[in-house]
């Protein structure tokens, strides 16, 4: 699943560069830098400032990607032992996954929204609303664990 997860989400990153680079000079010289709750722009700036978004997903990516080396650093609701350990990994390396991924598609979404005025706000939402999700789901299958 690390695996997996990791090729497809720099697959991504370097594939919305690609994207910043091949139509660098199609885009507006001012872009939205800012939307509002309902997902109207209400700021405006430098269409440089679309380098936030790579910089953010490499950004997070990585340090995703380095804590899910080290799962005893991680803070688990419950006492990992020998009868648990593997469920408990297997849920945790699921839940670094779909942040993984999700990350990359809201910060790509939001680039999107800030060259594409009319791209709409739902996929960044969905995507949040996957993360609480899939966190809610962990957080289940590890007191499961505890519980079995």
């Amino acid at each position: 699943m690390k695996k997996i997860t990791n090729i497809t989400g720099v697959v991504m990153i370097l594939a919305y560069i690609a994207f910043l680079a091949i139509g660098w000079k199609t885009f507006p010289d001012e872009v939205p830098t800012h939307f509002s709750a309902v997902g109207v722009a209400d700021e405006f700036g430098s269409k440089t400032s679309l380098f936030i978004e790579p910089a953010v997903m490499i950004g997070l990516f990585l340090l995703l990607a380095i804590v899910e080396h080290f799962p005893k650093i991680w803070n688990i609701p419950i006492e990992v032992n020998e009868d648990n350990e593997e469920d408990v990994l297997k849920a945790c390396y699921g839940l670094f996954g779909v942040m993984k991924i999700s990350i990359v598609l809201i910060c790509a979404f939001s680039g999107f929204m800030c060259i594409y005025r009319d791209f709409p706000s739902w996929p960044t939402i969905m995507m949040v609303v996957i993360i609480l999700f899939t966190i809610a789901v962990t957080v289940f299958k590890i007191y499961k664990c505890k519980l079995d």
